[in-house]
């Protein structure tokens, strides 16, 4: 699943999903991936440092990690 977007495009798609993202973070990392079919969906308490079989768009540790990366990227 090669993906041709560029970060300010991943950065938008992510926005789209920021409440949903902000609410998921308070339990621990989450993040906005991309399966086999295109589907976006958001999962919680994302472990770190294992490989996923879906597409990552992005991980974020917490409220501050999503407001550094909406910054840079938007």
């Amino acid at each position: 699943m090669k993906n041709n977007l560029n970060m300010r495009e991943i950065a938008s798609i992510i926005k789209d999903f920021d409440a949903e993202l902000r609410n998921a973070l308070a339990t621990g990392r989450s993040g906005i991936f991309k399966n086999a079919s295109g589907e976006l969906y958001l999962k919680q308490d994302v472990p770190l440092g294992q490989g996923y079989k879906d597409e990552v768009l992005g991980i974020f540790a917490d409220t501050a990690d999503l407001d550094f990366f909406y910054k840079i990227y938007l």
